[in-house]
């Protein structure tokens, strides 16, 4: 049986990567500072699950 925390790591990076294909093709046609807004905001989620996909790395690592 796999690791639950594998399948998390697994989820978090495919969500890297579709918030990376919405800022690139910014998909609600935004212009100017709701641009930069989006695509901060879509930057925030692509950092929060970069540091969940670290912390389960951690977890892995000191329980194993």
């Amino acid at each position: 049986m796999s690791d639950p925390r594998d399948i998390w790591i697994v989820v978090l990076n495919e969500m890297r990567e579709h918030v990376r294909m919405f800022a690139n093709k910014n998909v609600m046609e935004f212009k100017d500072d709701e641009y930069i807004a989006f695509s901060v905001g879509l930057g925030m989620v692509d950092v929060l699950c970069k540091r969940m996909i670290e912390d389960i790395m951690e977890n892995k690592n000191d329980r194993e």
